[in-house]
């Protein structure tokens, strides 16, 4: 009979001189359209800097020890109240540009899911001032890079089986219509360039 093998069991700190980046979660939630509404996204209003009173994802730092998914339903749940076991999260894509966040080079992990409705009790707390939903080709402003975020989760979803011919269009137009500067400062820039 072979002889197990034990464990091997960390020992003293792991602590490194160089800095690393750090970890956020996004969520990219879309609601069918309904009637006469086309598709919609689900923003917060931001409550703290940076970018305060901008429009963004819900979303935020993933606590340590915590796994992406729950942190996103964390998330997801704290800022909009949302209930996030009747939304179908799925990894769409991570997003680590340096300078994507002025706080620090800041990592996140966005996850995105199609909803039946917008009727999914959604009210602002935590650090959302506000939570509203916008329709995919009339959004507004986006903090951070949210813009290339919301681009880049439309065109995973509307690949997604379940997206339907309706929605699948939909959400390629409005990806399309998503184009750069990506961060807010660069639009900023590109402004005061142009006048």
């Amino acid at each position: 009979m072979a002889e197990a093998v034990p464990t091997p069991k960390p020992s003293g700190s792991y602590t490194y001189k160089w800095p690393r980046p750090a970890v956020t979660v996004d969520t990219v939630i879309v609601a069918r359209a309904s009637g006469t509404k086309s598709p919609q996204l689900l923003l917060i209003k931001r409550a703290n800097e940076p970018f305060r009173d901008c429009w963004a994802l819900p979303g935020g730092f993933v606590d340590a020890n915590e796994g992406l998914e729950a942190a996103a339903a964390r998330e997801l749940k704290e800022e909009t109240s949302v209930d996030p076991t009747t939304v179908p999260l799925v990894q769409v894509g991570a997003f680590g540009d340096p300078g994507r966040d002025p706080r620090g080079h800041t990592i996140t992990v966005a996850y995105g899911a199609i909803v039946p409705t917008t009727e999914l009790g959604v009210k602002a707390a935590d650090d959302a001032r506000d939570a509203q939903w916008f329709d995919v080709c009339a959004l507004p402003a986006l903090a951070f890079d949210h813009k290339l975020v919301v681009r880049e989760s439309f065109r995973a979803l509307a690949g997604k089986a379940d997206a339907g011919d309706a929605l699948r269009a939909a959400l390629t137009d409005a990806a399309a219509k998503l184009e750069g500067p990506w961060r807010v400062e660069e639009a900023a820039t590109e402004v005061t360039t142009a006048a």
